[in-house]
């Protein structure tokens, strides 16, 4: 049973194009370089023990945007394998919450988008956030993982970009 999930909100993406499908926009170049920087990911992620930073399972969205910001979160944890799930772009929470049921990692990552992010985070604490590109959440997950029995551990607003 994972006991921490950090929800993620990719970085700063390319503007929605016609000549682009939405699952091939990239981040930014500023967008990937926030991530990056001080005020990005090292801060973030700074907040985990040792122990979680190294055995973190890491989980992306298959859209390009969330790929390259998990890019970001293995450099700065470490490289590790990045497993994408198909409802991650297609924000099926109940799939998510029933994949997390089954998972035995203690540490869990996973870079997703807004609303998915902003719901997940309200059906399991309660709390309302409002994830800006690059934010992180830390949830300390109660076993049932029914709404509203898990806490906020922290919250990083993502960097400006």
């Amino acid at each position: 049973m994972v006991k921490t999930l950090i929800l993620v909100r990719h970085g700063q993406a390319e503007p929605s194009s016609a000549a682009v499908p939405d699952i091939e926009r990239p981040l930014t170049d500023a967008g990937r370089a926030a991530l990056a920087g001080q005020q990005g990911f090292p801060r973030t992620f700074a907040l985990l023990s040792s122990e979680e930073r190294r055995k973190a399972a890491l989980w992306a969205s298959e859209a390009l945007r969330a790929q390259q910001t998990a890019q970001e979160v293995a450099a700065v944890l470490g490289e590790r394998t990045i497993t994408s799930y198909s409802y991650l772009f297609e924000q099926d929470e109940q799939r998510f919450i029933e994949h997390v049921r089954q998972t035995d990692t203690d540490c869990l990552i996973v870079v997703g988008h807004i609303p998915f992010v902003d719901r997940v985070t309200e059906y399991l604490t309660g709390s309302r956030l409002s994830f800006r590109p690059g934010a992180a959440a830390a949830l300390r997950l109660d076993r049932s993982l029914d709404p509203c029995q898990s806490e906020v551990i922290w919250f990083v607003q993502g960097p400006a970009a």
